[in-house]
């Protein structure tokens, strides 16, 4: 299908986009219909989980106009619509018209700057970083999911590797899976020359590191451990933040 052929006004396709992944942070057999509802606030979409307010009250029906959507009525009149297989493609194309893949998720998160420099200095991890985030917007089922996890450990190790070589000029003799370890030497010696104020800054930056590798070690065996399955939300969440994490380390050390 040509979805250019889907004329949409931005604030619709930003609707859509809400629907799709909040639709998406359940499992697929909770993946309810949208009702819609009448409230104090005005009309909102009841999801599976949560709500969407703030919409023009035509948006959704437009949504099904275009064929993205399919409605129907509930046994209390009000209108009920489902995203259909075409919807998901559709938002699938969306994301990718809006850039080259790491571009995607600066618009998503903090429109990052200078990733041609990430890009060329870290080629392994922005390799497999552009294939965790293309995945992204076609995850669906749990091993989809534990995929996204797998590279997402495989990104950090490899820019920790990187990033402590080139500032160094020497391999780390920590073995490559400890991130931390690795992390905490680079940022005890080094951090000192970014003063008193970055300093802190840093240190809170390796206790997030270490939160996010027990994130992508959950996230890689399917939650497995804890007894909860992994969701698109949990791909998101790592995505964007293994993202936002080697951002603010390359940033902090290769800026002049």
């Amino acid at each position: 299908m040509n979805f250019d052929q889907i004329i949409l006004e931005p604030e619709q396709q930003d609707l859509f986009i809400k629907m799709v992944e909040m639709i998406r942070s359940v499992l697929r057999e909770n993946m309810n219909p949208m009702i819609e509802a009448n409230s104090f606030d005005g009309t909102c979409l009841i999801m599976p989980k949560g709500e969407i307010k703030g919409y023009a009250h035509g948006d959704p029906g437009a949504l099904a106009y275009a064929g993205l959507l399919s409605m129907d009525y509930g046994s209390s009149g009000s209108k009920r619509y489902t995203i259909l297989p075409i919807g998901f493609k559709y938002y699938e194309w969306l994301m990718k018209q809006q850039g080259k893949p790491v571009e995607r998720i600066e618009q998503q998160t903090f429109r990052y700057l200078e990733f041609e420099d990430f890009r060329k200095q870290y080629h392994i991890a922005y390799r497999k970083l552009k294939g965790a985030e293309e995945r992204l917007w076609t995850a669906e089922k749990e091993e989809h999911f534990t995929t996204i996890g797998h590279l997402c450990r495989e990104i950090m190790q490899e820019f920790a590797d990187r990033l402590y070589t080139d500032v160094f000029g020497k391999t780390s003799s920590a073995p490559k899976p400890s991130t931390v370890r690795r992390l905490r030497e680079f940022i005890e010696i080094k951090g000192a020359e970014k003063g008193d104020t970055v300093k802190p800054f840093l240190e809170a930056l390796l206790a997030y590191w270490g939160t996010m590798s027990d994130l992508v070690q959950r996230q890689e065996h399917g939650g497995q451990k804890e007894g909860e399955p992994v969701s698109w939300e949990d791909s998101r969440r790592i995505v964007f933040q293994t993202t936002n994490l080697m951002f603010e380390l390359h940033k902090t050390f290769n800026d002049n």
